[in-house]
């Protein structure tokens, strides 16, 4: 009897293994879509994610969060892969038209995660992280703490990436400009309290961004 509860145990962790590696995989497929389809939201969805956990660590996120940040921020851009071309490409500005479709990004990425059940956990933040601590964000207009919480917490991770390194939009601002703008949009774009852990955490997040630039 003890033998075969062994091996049904023994079973039941490779199955388990298995679904894990099977997730994984799953989950490296659809962030290389993203990355095939344009290289600039690839390389940004890998750098958002380090400093969305740098940030998750400072804020004494549970490790079940930060494994949802882990695997759901490489695909918070996701919806992108069903932008056209000559507005995900588009090499400056976007005109108002073209920026109200690029904003269906956040819409699009959560259909594509609902069909696959254990991405579920990713949606908040795949919707959600373009709302704004104020209400004005989109695609729902939620405010405060409305706002799901690693969603909040990918927002703040999200611009400054976006502020310290060149976009298809504008050149890069410097390390000084993005920490001043993220401090002054605290309370209106972004949540106060995680901008104050942005903020404590300037020494290793400008670390990080300098490893990712002489890499």
């Amino acid at each position: 009897m003890t033998s075969e509860r062994t091996l049904l145990l023994a079973k039941a962790e490779d199955l388990k293994a298995k679904r894990r590696e099977l997730f994984h995989f799953t989950v490296e497929k659809l962030a290389q879509a993203v990355a095939l389809r344009d290289s600039y939201t690839g390389d940004h969805s890998q750098r958002v994610t380090q400093f969305a956990l740098l940030l998750g660590r400072q804020l004494g996120l549970s490790a079940d969060d930060l494994e949802v940040m882990r695997y759901a921020t490489p695909l918070h851009d996701i919806g992108k892969i069903g932008i056209a071309d000559n507005i995900l490409r588009k090499p400056g500005p976007l005109t108002p038209e073209e920026f109200a479709i690029m904003k269906t990004h956040t819409t699009q990425g959560a259909r594509i995660l609902e069909h696959v059940p254990d991405l579920h956990l990713a949606l908040p933040i795949v919707r959600s992280h373009h709302e704004r601590w104020d209400g004005h964000g989109y695609p729902d207009g939620l405010a405060g703490e409305d706002i799901p919480l690693l969603a909040r917490v990918i927002a703040v991770a999200d611009s400054f990436d976006a502020m310290a390194f060149d976009t298809p939009y504008r050149r890069a601002l410097t390390v000084e400009e993005a920490f001043a703008e993220l401090e002054n949009q605290q309370g209106r774009q972004y949540d106060p309290a995680i901008v104050r852990a942005f903020l404590q955490s300037r020494t290793i997040m400008v670390e990080q961004m300098e490893a990712f630039k002489s890499s």
